[in-house]
């Protein structure tokens, strides 16, 4: 092979990466922008009253749930490695790319998310490390990194009455990411959100962001 030759492989290669991971970006991003877009609608199911002995984080859960259930599998009360979650949602995105005919195909990538939802009293410095050490383990067990694996979103949402600093200061650090085979077979990014309805403001780690559109416009809803 010429240098020539080599070259022009590594620059289609790496374009062929770029265009995939951009793929897997979108997919994801793109679901929790129209679940944002559907904040407020349907919070309660058909023929369900307010209940007067439920505070508001378990309102605010029922509106970021229901935000989230035309593009997620939904589940509430979901039970999971020894724990009961109020509120659980998954997402997948399957893309291709190929050439006039599907049989002359590319790439195909598949993109995950893995959503575990939180109530809280007081968030502390000690439950947040609890609950990044259950994600990075437990949370992480949910990725299968089949060959067309490309990435995978393992979230954490808590919706608290309030927070600490250290706990909040210690999302804002938090950081894991896992790749699989090297990369080959794609990775996996922790990503962090705490809604304190004490102060109406919401907090993420760095790859959390995504998330924090959809959780501001749940916390603007009015009861």
């Amino acid at each position: 092979m010429s240098d020539q030759t080599a070259i022009q492989a590594s620059a289609e290669g790496t374009a062929q990466a770029a265009q995939q991971a951009d793929a897997s970006g979108k997919a994801k991003c793109e679901a929790e922008e129209q679940a944002a877009a559907h904040v407020g609608e349907q919070a309660l199911r058909p023929g369900e009253q307010p209940s007067p002995a439920k505070d508001e984080k378990h309102l605010v859960l029922k509106r970021i749930l229901a935000a989230h259930e035309r593009w997620f599998d939904v589940q509430r009360e979901y039970e999971y490695a020894g724990r009961t979650f109020p509120g659980y949602a998954e997402f997948h995105s399957y893309g291709e790319k190929y050439v006039l005919v599907k049989r002359a195909k590319l790439w195909e990538v598949d993109t995950h998310e893995y959503l575990f939802f939180v109530l809280a009293n007081r968030l502390d410095e000690t439950q947040v490390r609890d609950l990044v050490s259950f994600m990075e383990n437990d949370g992480l067990a949910k990725v299968v990194p089949e060959p067309n694996h490309m990435s995978s979103a393992i979230s954490l949402v808590i919706v608290a009455d309030s927070c600490t600093e250290e706990a909040l200061r210690l999302v804002r650090k938090t950081k894991f990411r896992k790749n699989f085979a090297f990369g080959i077979r794609g990775w996996a990014d922790l990503r962090v959100a705490v809604a304190d309805l004490s102060t109406k403001r919401v907090t993420t780690n760095a790859m959390g962001k995504q998330l924090k559109q959809t959780i501001e416009a749940t916390l603007s809803v009015q009861a």
